[in-house]
């Protein structure tokens, strides 16, 4: 299977077909630029793609897959071949699935042994629940929003973000009242926490959704996640110095702003070089 065969006969047929590269890519749910390198023979489609991409272009998996039109005598080929792609591709989701499981495992366990051993020391030292308290209840925060995400993938991620909008600020108010009771001179957690916790979680549900738009180059995606990051920072510093009295601009403050705007710069000077490469 020769890449730059394959590719010049997707170019022909997509052509053929009337095709742009950006209709075939939508078509397949891929960005236009992974298609451009198919054509180009830079890289292949995954092999979960073939079948789907074969009947778009109205040839046979072999046909894609030989660069070339083939005689009837490939039809029993062409059922091999679909029944091996079907195969792999249900190996690959169950390996996918265990390894999920395994980690979804291992970190409810992790989750676990943490509450049992902080619970253990602080009852052998204390006779009762006084700082454990915390500690179980981060523990109990991380196994909800962090178990949907290992669970199930990029499906999780947005029922863990949903979770995290709504436990963030009854778990802010349990740690600020376990947190008080222990010690009365603390600097009040929830009413600062809770400022930081909603634009944060702002911030995160517009990294999803914009993540989501896959046909978009993805380096162009996250020097804008890097750009959104520059408020959010700000906003934070002005809650934390407002919250204990300090001066709301210092040196940190514009270390903490100039850092996620040099990687928003330096993400887009990456995308511009790779572009220009691939003209080239």
């Amino acid at each position: 299977m020769s890449n730059e065969k394959m590719g010049q006969f997707i170019a022909e047929l997509r052509k053929l077909h009337q095709m742009t590269q950006k209709e075939l890519a939508a078509k397949l749910d891929v960005s236009d630029k992974a298609v451009s390198k198919w054509e180009r023979g830079q890289s292949y489609p995954d092999i979960l793609l073939l079948a789907p991409l074969s009947g778009i272009l109205g040839i046979t998996v072999t046909e894609l897959l030989d660069g070339k039109r083939a005689g009837p005598e490939t039809e029993k080929t062409e059922e091999s071949v679909i029944s091996v792609l079907e195969y792999a591709g249900k190996t690959t989701k169950n390996r996918i699935k265990l390894a999920q499981s395994i980690l979804t495992a291992s970190f409810s366990i992790l989750i676990l042994l943490g509450i049992l051993v902080v619970s253990i020391v602080d009852v052998a030292l204390t006779g009762m629940f006084t700082w454990s308290l915390i500690a179980i209840s981060a523990c109990v925060f991380a196994w909800i929003t962090g178990f949907p995400a290992l669970k199930y993938g990029v499906k999780g991620i947005f029922i863990s973000l949903v979770a995290l909008s709504l436990i963030v600020a009854p778990f802010l108010l349990a740690l600020d009242l376990v947190i008080n009771n222990l010690y009365s001179d603390s600097e009040p957690i929830f009413s600062m926490g809770v400022k930081i916790a909603l634009i944060s979680v702002i911030y995160l549900w517009a990294a999803y959704y914009i993540l989501k738009i896959r046909r978009a180059r993805k380096l162009i995606l996250f020097a804008v996640l890097a750009l959104l990051a520059v408020p959010l920072t700000f906003f934070i510093n002005l809650v934390i110095a407002a919250a204990l009295g300090q001066p709301w601009f210092d040196v940190w403050t514009v270390l903490n702003i100039a850092a996620p705007i040099m990687v928003a710069v330096i993400l887009f000077v990456i995308d511009y070089i790779s572009q220009k490469k691939d003209l080239l």
